[in-house]
This record gives C-alpha cells, structure tokens and sequence, in this order.
C-alpha cells in the first residue's frame, strides 16, 4: 500500500477558510457571499434614497437590517462597499455581454437588442435596480475610481465593437460608433431614473418598447 504523502504546505493553506477583512475565518463561504450580497443590496436602496455623502454606515445598517458591527466583518468602509456596488453590478453586465457576443450570432442588430436589452432588464431586479442611481461621489479615492472606470470602460469597448461591426456590415447606419454606443448606452441605463415599480407600464414591456426604439435608432432603412 503507498504511503499517503503530506500535504504540501500550499495545499494545507489552500484547505484553511478564507480569511475576511477583519482577520477571521470564513466558515460558510456561500452564507459569507449571500450575506455580502445582502449589504450591497441594501446599501444601493440607502444610497439611492439619500445619497452616497448623505448616507452614513449605520443608515446601510438600518437599511439591511443589521447591526453596524457585522457589516464592518465584510466591508472596511462605506467607500469600498460603494465601490464593490458599481464593479460587481458591471462586472455582471460584462459577463451577460461575453456570452452574447461569443453566442455565435452573426447579426448585429440581434447581438445589440439583446446587450440593449439585458441593460434595460436590471428593472426587473433589486439587487440592480437602484445602482444606476447613485453618480461616482466627488470624494472617491483615486484607485477605486480607476478599479470602476477600469471595468467600465472594457464593457463599453465590447459595446462599441458591435456597432462599428454593424456599420462595416452595412446594419447600421454610417457614423461614430462610440459616439452611438454613448448614447444608446445613456438611454438603457438611465431607465432606471424614471421606472417606477407597480405603475402602468410593465418591466417586459418597458424591455421590450425602450430597447426596440433604441436599436431602431441606428438600423439602416432599407
């Protein structure tokens, strides 16, 4: 019978729970993830009701339903929780982006309905409904801007990319990709400013109507 060999001390480090902000072992990763995702959720409803200077960490607190202690177990301050706000809602945007893009489809009108759509579609959720809301505050430190504008500005190259992809192809119509991509980009996310839960116009329908008319936008006549 072989003998087992010892773990390699990178392999035992590896095996140990992650550590949190505040030095001590995550046992439950999943519960930990929920829980972050949680505060983030309740501290973009408290930033959008106040604002990002306006707010203070035992309003997030309040508004998530726990004591201020616990959110200091996932969160070192009220600037890295708005941070992690903005870079995880991109950064899922940016991963609904990838796969549209990498799907197989060839026609650009169709990839950019359905990139146009899955920005408008954050109606439909909490956890994205009230991030749009909140502007970078004035006192954001260097590097988070930088960490936000960074992952901001990759989403908006892919976005670009598919219209100047439908100019060359003779889709859309001729003109500055980039500056279309703005526009089209300000008018999706923007929905968020004006939608308005249980009113009379339902979220697929807002999808589908703000969507069309902005992809209609740019199609060539033909």
């Amino acid at each position: 019978m072989a003998s087992r060999q010892p773990k390699s001390e990178s392999a035992r480090e590896s095996a140990k729970p992650p550590v949190g902000v505040r030095g001590y072992r995550v046992r439950n990763v999943a519960k930990a993830a929920e829980r972050r995702r949680e505060i983030l959720v309740g501290a973009a409803r408290a930033f959008a009701h106040a604002s990002f200077d306006a707010t203070n960490m035992d309003q997030i607190a309040h508004e998530c339903g726990l004591a201020k202690g616990h959110i200091y177990h996932y969160f070192r301050s009220k600037e890295e929780i708005f941070t992690e706000i903005r870079v995880d809602a991109v950064g899922r945007l940016l991963d609904q982006l990838n796969a549209i893009v990498r799907s197989g489809e060839t026609d650009p009108a169709v990839l950019l309905r359905k990139a146009t759509a899955s920005i408008v579609g954050r109606i439909y959720e909490e956890r994205d409904r009230y991030e749009p809301l909140v502007p970078d505050p004035v006192s954001l430190s260097a590097a988070n801007r930088k960490r936000i504008r960074s992952i901001g500005r990759r989403y908006e190259h892919m976005f670009t990319n598919i219209l100047r992809m439908g100019i060359e192809k003779g889709v859309f119509i001729a003109g500055d990709a980039k500056l279309m991509s703005f526009v089209i980009l300000r008018g999706a996310f923007t929905v968020a400013n004006w939608y308005r839960e249980n009113g009379k116009w339902k979220p697929q329908w807002i999808v589908e109507e703000v969507t069309e008319q902005l992809v209609r936008s740019v199609l060539k006549q033909r």
